[in-house]
């Protein structure tokens, strides 16, 4: 390889090293592109739509404000990197309110996610223009640059599964230690941001035992090390459920769980996944996503990828770190079939938009893959001529997909379809309190009305609800010593509450009832003067 200013040198172990200059044009790329997108949709006010990142936002500020603040505040579905991460952030009332605090998490998660994608593109095939055929894929996909200015927990994700693999990929390199720790480190973190890492975990350890030609003894040892201490991350979420909530498993079944709320689905609506229990059809519906949300030309660039992976013996071994990062895609197959994860495409049964950016967790895959068509091992015209092809050929399909404008994104239109916020029941809610609330606390489960604290400046510190366990547990008793307000919905645990222990709340009187049709009805209560 040329050293001339601007390329790469060989190093031992055939490790390129960058120009400052290149360092910086990629850094300054990622920079703009990045923190420009932000800055787009949030003047748009599209950034904090997601009725999950709302609740994200909930679980980094009552780790600060709430009855009881602290670590029992993380519950117990959500897995709680993310929110500790944005706590501090989400103190200030206009980061908690705007979901800025989550957004810039999730922004700083992307930069980085994308300098390591360009250093796996560029150390894996030897050459720089391989590392840009990766950075255009990832920062040429409008639905992902949308993804990661909210406060959803997928880019943080992406981050730690690619670092995990950079690291493996050193170590397969190299052969030291130190890289089989900091990718264990890696994934631990990525076990503590969202379950779907936890999937990657028995891969990745089969990775370090079979990558490299060593004693088995030092396989057994290395491969044992990575289990320990990226297996700590669901082991301490498991005790953590146990201890907080008396079982182990409380995230997997219990009442909050994404299995008890599809089981409720069924039972009200007797309406199941169309994905429910079928692998094939699951994967088809995952595939139909990944066209809608990364583009079909970017999921052919990586299938030509994947070929010249396969038929290059010489550099097959170097690169099959990178087989990791397509981990989501069996994850999301079996979870649809069969764990009660859902995912609607607007060109499939039912028609609608629900979950479709779990195919953006594909991304750094399908981008990294057709790098691999940039083997140094071509002549440089030719691998500057499959450069160019390539950002013309993403360029051309991310315009594409904006040129109707970017509410038009399969991804963002379906937070403007799905957010909680324009519900006729939160809107009712919002409007009452905002005429009648007069800062005293509130019996509500804020949980099922997102939007109502963030959109009238509530702080959590006046809301109380179940995870406020150690007044919860005393209401049975009588609320009106710590509430003035109660906000009660048809099946919510507050209404529960009230149909379990009627004469405890007595002293309250009905002053607001709006029933909604095919949604819970909310009465709100006030104590009696």
């Amino acid at each position: 390889m040329s050293d001339r200013p601007g390329t790469v040198t060989s190093s031992p172990p055939s490790k390129p090293v960058l120009s400052l200059r290149v360092t910086i044009a990629a850094w300054g790329i990622i920079l703009a592109i990045a923190f420009g997108s932000l800055a787009w949709f949030y003047t748009r006010g599209l950034t904090d739509l997601y009725g999950d990142a709302l609740a994200h936002m909930e679980g980094a500020r009552r780790i600060f404000d709430s009855l009881t603040p602290g670590m029992a505040q993380i519950g117990s579905v959500w897995l709680p990197l993310f929110h500790l991460l944005a706590a501090p952030l989400a103190v200030n009332n206009h980061l908690w309110r705007t979901g800025l605090a989550g957004s810039i998490v999730s922004i700083i998660a992307f930069c980085g996610a994308a300098w390591f994608l360009f250093r796996l593109g560029l150390e894996m095939n030897g050459n720089i223009a391989a590392g840009f055929v990766v950075l255009a894929g990832v920062l040429l996909c409008p639905n992902m640059l949308f993804l990661v200015s909210t406060p959803m927990t997928e880019p943080l994700a992406i981050l730690w599964s690619v670092v995990t693999v950079y690291f493996l990929f050193r170590f397969h390199v190299s052969g030291q230690t130190r890289w089989v720790i900091g990718s264990a480190l890696a994934a631990f973190l990525g076990t503590m941001t969202r379950y779907d890492e936890w999937y990657v975990l028995p891969f990745a350890a089969m990775f370090v035992l079979l990558a490299r030609k060593d004693s088995w003894p030092k396989r057994f040892h290395r491969a044992l090390l990575f289990s320990l201490i990226a297996g700590a991350g669901p082991l301490l979420w498991i005790l953590h459920n146990a201890y907080r909530f008396g079982n182990p498993l409380e995230f997997y079944n219990g009442p909050e769980s994404a299995q008890a709320i599809y089981a409720h689905q069924v039972a009200t609506t007797a309406f199941r996944y169309p994905t429910d229990g079928s692998f094939l059809v699951s994967a088809r519906y995952y595939l139909e996503d990944l066209k809608l949300v990364i583009g079909p030309w970017s999921l052919e660039l990586a299938a030509l990828g994947l070929v010249a992976w396969a038929v290059d013996h010489h550099l097959r071994s170097k690169r099959a770190a990178a087989l990791l990062l397509l981990v989501p895609l069996p994850f999301y197959v079996q979870a649809m079939a069969s764990a009660a994860v859902g995912l609607y495409v607007p060109t499939l049964l039912p028609y609608s938009y629900y979950n479709l950016r779990y195919g953006l967790e594909m991304l750094p895959a399908i981008a990294l893959l057709p790098s691999f068509l940039l083997s140094s091992a071509l002549p440089r015209k030719i691998r500057m001529g499959l450069l160019a092809g390539c950002l013309l050929i993403l360029g051309a399909q991310g315009f594409a997909m904006v040129r109707k404008g970017t509410r038009g994104l399969p991804v963002v239109k379906e937070t403007i379809l799905n957010t909680p916020c324009k519900s006729p029941a939160d809107q009712a809610l919002i409007r009452f309190f905002s005429r009648h609330y007069e800062g005293k606390t509130i019996l509500m489960q804020s949980g099922e009305w997102v939007c109502v604290a963030p959109s009238l400046g509530i702080p959590y510190r006046k809301i109380l609800d179940a995870s406020n366990r150690r007044y919860w547990l005393q209401l049975p008793q009588g609320p009106q010593k710590w509430v003035e307000w109660i906000v009660r919905g048809t099946g919510d645990p507050i209404d529960m509450l009230m149909r379990a222990y009627p004469h405890s709340f007595n002293d309250f009187e009905p002053v607001y009832h709006k029933a909604f049709p095919r949604q819970q009805s909310i009465t709100i209560y006030r104590r009696k003067p």
